[in-house]
């Protein structure tokens, strides 16, 4: 598994990622805002973030996920706070979605440089919500498995909206290098 599972309140599988470092981060930056709070997943994937986010701050959650997986683990979890969105999204999508809701908090953890369209994405990203939470790709990441060759737009786009890093991450527990950012933008 890429993520963590979490089936209510426990870990139940450990993945490649690093997601307790990730989540201590995000949940020390959640604990200022006023509860409840609403939360869009953009690539929940597992649902990790999700989840903990849900038990710790009773917020109602959507996760946007496509896998098949995510249902078993939404079945285990049996959390009325959150809820999916099973579809790949591309930039257009998101649009659609900012044209009709709107959440206090975005998740998009590893998961910009996915949409071909980034630069769009991105900006709607930032229409989808108050605190946005953005994990880029790395700056030396670059094989075109990982859509390295949209990464320094990225980085770039990103720079000129004044993120906060919270930590740097590893892509997988065992590689040391690159470390991806841990970016917060936190807008009034």
């Amino acid at each position: 598994m890429y993520q963590d599972i979490w089936i209510k309140g426990r870990l139940t599988n450990k993945g490649l990622r690093d997601c307790a470092n990730r989540y201590k981060h995000i949940k020390s930056y959640l604990k200022k805002l006023d509860q409840p709070f609403t939360v869009l997943d953009i690539g929940a994937n597992a649902g990790y973030f999700s989840y903990r986010i849900a038990e710790d701050f009773n917020a109602k959650v959507t996760m946007i996920e496509a896998n098949d997986f995510i249902h078993d683990i939404m079945e285990k979890n049996n959390n009325k706070n959150v809820t999916l969105i099973q579809r790949l999204m591309n930039a257009n999508d998101l649009k659609q979605l900012a044209n009709n809701q709107h959440y206090d908090v975005v998740l998009a953890l590893s998961i910009v440089h996915h949409f071909q369209e980034y630069r769009e994405a991105i900006d709607t990203i930032f229409k989808l919500g108050r605190i946005i939470f953005i994990e880029p790709p790395a700056i030396e990441e670059t094989s075109n498995k990982l859509r390295g060759h949209r990464t320094k737009g990225i980085h770039q786009m990103l720079q000129l909206k004044s993120p906060q890093i919270l930590t740097y991450t590893k892509l997988e527990e065992t590689i040391q290098r690159p470390l991806r950012p841990l970016m917060v933008f936190d807008r009034p």
